[in-house]
């Protein structure tokens, strides 16, 4: 009996060490040219050299992007995606194999890329006209990639984050856009998307504590991933939780944990994120210079032991349609009584409508004059940062060039100036390939925060 245990215990003990020293997921996100700040020879345990990346940029100097890289340690490849295009490469021996064989641009701004059953996807993106959250399968044969149908599908939605368990695809808060319609809403939880059944299911992130989506939408908010967690933070100013919140997410189990030790969120501006098991790696710069800083490590495996649990994430039913043969088998029951009381309320509504013409149209007049004026506004702000390029401006510097410096409730010019910095920054980012506008802390007191101008890229 004792030499049972003790050789069960040996192999737990090499199990774990295995799985340590072997980890299966390497990831590696990188900016254009920025990554050369760190001065490293290469990532990802070797298997990204820096003659790679320097390839990739040669490629894409004239589209700012950011590259995506996957290793699958099983079959020992190594493929990147870029951003806003559909290119897609594999790297042998070294050298750059471009597996996507047409020039398509846009669409994919934001996508979120991996590997699942010896099969490539993207999911979700920004283009031009809307967000979406569309399934890509690559296609080794035709060199292209093929839209997935997936029922359920939530339209116009582009997620803060996304993370991959062993059933699909979970996506993290979010918002949804398409100026056709026009509509700019919030998602206050997210949706999972069942690669098996390709079916979208709705997800409640079920947090007692506190308002979770409020605070996220009204800060500064990402999402990372490792091998076994997702990784959430996000800014606060609310007294109970403090600067950030740091919460980690159990990728198959669901559950919750918020982690109340030390704190940062230098790891937004990082000009790459490599990742390795469940420790990821980051350049946090210093707060005088863009060109010097020092690498930092996160292992989520520490920081999950030192976290308390707070909530889960549920996964509901997805809604159910209304089938044909349900609506054919309630069509008898119609009858000349509904369809004509359906014909008087039509009757009455275009009487209404032409009654009100005049009305509907001196509105239009004013809205267009609303959407004038607010662009005027917007080419005025651009205008006062213009001048003060390359420059970090305090917070009340930055609140003078916004025009938010007379309005006297804390919370109200908050949430204005973190909506200001996520409009301006989303609309330089989508045209020049990076943010308009940087936060840095202050050196002397964390809790300060500068703001960096910056106009052209390399500053």
């Amino acid at each position: 009996m004792k030499f049972k245990f003790l050789f069960f215990c040996l192999y737990l003990f090499f199990s774990l060490s295995t799985k340590a020293a072997d980890p299966e997921f390497y990831r590696l996100k990188v900016a254009t040219k920025r990554w050369e700040v760190a001065e490293r020879s290469s990532f990802l345990n070797g298997k990204v050299s820096k003659e790679i990346l320097s390839q990739l940029d040669s490629i894409y100097q004239n589209l700012p992007t950011g590259y995506d890289l996957n290793y699958d340690p099983s079959s020992q490849t190594l493929t990147v995606f870029i951003h806003c295009s559909f290119d897609f490469y594999s790297i042998q021996d070294g050298q750059l194999v471009k597996e996507y064989q047409f020039a398509n641009r846009g669409y994919t701004c934001g996508s979120y890329f991996f590997k699942k059953n010896n099969a490539y996807y993207i999911l979700g993106g920004r283009g031009f006209w809307n967000s979406h959250a569309d399934l890509m399968e690559f296609d080794t044969l035709n060199g292209s990639w093929e839209f997935k149908q997936a029922y359920y599908q939530p339209l116009d939605y582009y997620p803060l984050g996304a993370y991959q368990t062993s059933k699909g695809m979970m996506t993290w808060l979010g918002e949804y856009t398409n100026p056709r319609i026009p509509r700019i809403e919030k998602e206050a939880n997210g949706f999972f998307l069942d690669m098996e059944k390709k079916s979208w299911q709705p997800i409640k992130i079920d947090i007692k504590e506190f308002d979770f989506a409020q605070i996220a939408h009204s800060n500064e908010s990402h999402l990372y991933e490792t091998e076994d967690y997702a990784f959430s933070v996000t800014t606060s100013q609310l007294p109970k939780l403090g600067w950030y919140i740091w919460i980690i997410i159990e990728k198959e189990t669901g559950k919750l944990f918020v982690y109340e030790g030390n704190k940062h969120t230098e790891m937004f501006d990082s000009p790459y994120l490599e990742v390795i098991g469940n420790t990821f790696r980051y350049f946090e710069y210093n707060l005088n210079s863009n060109s010097e800083g020092k690498e930092k490590m996160i292992d989520l495996d520490i920081i999950r032991s030192q976290s308390r649990e707070i909530g889960q994430v549920v996964v509901l039913d997805a809604a159910e349609k209304t089938s044909k043969a349900s609506l054919l088998s309630v069509l008898p029951w119609i009858g000349f009584p509904v369809i004509f009381l359906l014909a008087l309320w039509l009757g009455i509504q275009i009487q209404k409508r032409k009654n009100t013409a005049d009305q509907t149209a001196q509105g239009s007049d004013k809205e267009t004059d609303g959407e004038q004026e607010s662009e005027e506004e917007n080419a005025e702000i651009l205008q006062q940062l213009l001048r003060h390029n390359g420059k970090k401006l305090s917070t009340e510097e930055f609140d003078a060039v916004l025009g938010l410096h007379e309005i006297t409730n804390f919370d109200s010019k908050r949430i204005k100036r973190s909506r200001l910095i996520k409009s301006i920054n989303k609309q330089h980012e989508e045209k020049n390939g990076f943010p308009l506008i940087t936060r840095i802390k202050s050196s002397e007191d964390k809790r300060f925060i500068f703001y960096k101008i910056t106009f052209e890229n390399g500053n």
